[in-house]
């Protein structure tokens, strides 16, 4: 428990709304992209967090910025 009003979550269910509103936002200034690209540009723009195993983190942490300009 972070605090009264928030506590400490992670997994699929918290990253799939975040990650679906950045493919959104990415096909909204590009909308030709396809799904494979779109897939590839959120990989690619991820960033690994040190110290924490890939098994727990997946590609890293999306970089909504960087996959943005990219797109």
């Amino acid at each position: 428990m972070i605090s009264g009003a928030y506590k400490h979550v992670d997994g699929t269910s918290f990253a799939a709304p975040i990650v679906s509103s950045l493919a959104a936002q990415a096909l909204e200034v590009a909308p030709s992209l396809r799904p494979h690209q779109v897939k590839q540009l959120l990989i690619r723009t991820a960033a690994r967090l040190p110290h924490v195993e890939v098994d727990r983190q997946g590609w890293g942490v999306i970089r909504p910025r960087r996959a943005i300009e990219e797109a």
